[in-house]
């Protein structure tokens, strides 16, 4: 009746609304979730009076001096359909937590019956959906990171660890003819959740047609990085064959929750950039935009003055899409001709003329210091507008 899971996330939840630490046992006396981690497991011999009268009873700390496991405040028993399943505790002075008693009683109680109903699974996964959601919109939430780190711990995940979030949109509207009458949500979640299948993937729908991720990393390193791409890569293949139409937005590593907010805003960026920069590709990796990223929190008006000011007549060019890609080739390439070139699939004379053609309509030569990089921001700030 009284998961350790659902005991934990109700100590926890209760704790950080009253102020006050609540720990929940079961019928014998064992504190199976507590706002204090370390109490789990101990026996809290107060317990046992209270499950035995019935009723709430408050302990002093004189009354508790002799009872093990036990600290100053109230206990109440948890009844469910007329059984005593355990109590709920509440830290603190009698008087101050008294007040909170039968009100925790209660909603402890509705709760327990609401996962007894549904069963745990769909607690579970509510409660995993609702901690992601919180890690992505912690840049505007009142939680603490202590609050959220605790809540994942309850749930079984430590976001300590070195993650990436990862963010997968899908459009809502395909048809699957492999799962009639099943809705499209459903089946992306399963999905994911099959694809990032590891104890430690912490894996919930965020939005309307948006499944998130966050996963382990073994390193901070391009292997890992690589590693991470081939999953998202396999995933979006596997949902092809069904007829599919998927994006994926993988944003920085993180530690702990302040960063992992941050990667979720970079897996957004990735997935709107992508959609725009690489239509044809289905995986994007934050990295690959940084540069469109900073760009686009610059006003618009300054964007496009700036457009305007250094592209000049190159913009009414009759070329003008082969000039462009061919500035943006060349950046990308550190200015190197020749791998600009292969990149183009363009032989090198080509690229050639074409640099030659742009430095004539600016009347400017490119080696002129800094010119080919600003060149290269406006033809990126430009591409963004287009």
């Amino acid at each position: 009746m009284l998961s350790e899971a659902l005991a934990q996330r109700i100590a926890n939840e209760i704790t950080d609304v009253i102020g006050f630490n609540v720990l929940i046992t079961d019928a014998s006396g064992t504190v199976v979730g507590s706002g204090d981690e370390r109490r789990i497991g101990q026996f809290h011999e107060a317990s046992i009076e209270v499950i035995r009268a019935r009723r709430m009873i408050a302990h002093s700390a004189a009354d508790v001096r002799d009872l093990v496991g036990s600290l100053p405040g109230v206990t109440i028993p948890l009844v469910i359909d007329g059984d005593v399943v355990g109590t709920i505790g509440l830290s603190g002075s009698p008087e101050q937590v008294e007040q909170f008693g039968l009100v925790v009683k209660r909603q402890t109680e509705i709760l327990m019956q609401e996962a007894s109903r549904i069963g745990t699974r769909l607690t579970y996964e509510r409660a995993t959906e609702e901690l992601l959601r919180d890690i992505c919109d912690w840049h505007r939430s009142t939680f603490t990171e202590a609050q959220i780190v605790r809540r994942a711990r309850g749930l079984g995940y430590d976001l300590r660890l070195p993650r990436v979030m990862v963010l997968i949109g899908y459009d809502s509207h395909t048809d699957d003819v492999a799962a009639p009458g099943q809705p499209m949500s459903h089946r992306v979640l399963r999905a994911v959740q099959e694809a990032f299948d590891s104890a430690t993937d912490l894996v919930a729908p965020l939005a309307r047609q948006v499944v998130a991720v966050t996963t382990v990393v073994t390193a901070p390193t391009p292997a890992a990085d690589a590693a991470l791409a081939d999953r998202c890569r396999k995933y979006v293949s596997q949902v092809r064959e069904r007829g599919w139409d998927t994006r994926v937005g993988i944003g920085s590593i993180a530690h702990g929750v302040e960063q992992l907010n941050l990667s979720s805003q970079d897996a957004y960026d990735a997935l709107r950039l992508g959609a725009v920069l690489d239509p044809r590709g289905q995986v994007h990796d934050i990295d690959r935009f940084r540069l469109h990223q900073a760009v686009s929190v610059i006003p618009a008006e300054t964007r496009d003055r700036l457009s305007r000011a250094v592209l000049g007549a190159l913009t009414t060019d009759s070329d003008w899409p082969h000039l462009q890609a061919t500035l943006i080739a060349w950046g990308e390439c550190g200015f190197n001709s020749s791998r600009a070139a292969k990149r183009l699939h363009v032989h090198r004379n080509t690229l050639a003329n074409r640099l030659d053609k742009i430095a004539r309509l600016l009347g400017r030569p490119l080696d002129e210091p800094g010119l080919g990089m600003t060149l290269y921001l406006a033809c990126v700030v430009a591409q963004r507008a287009g």
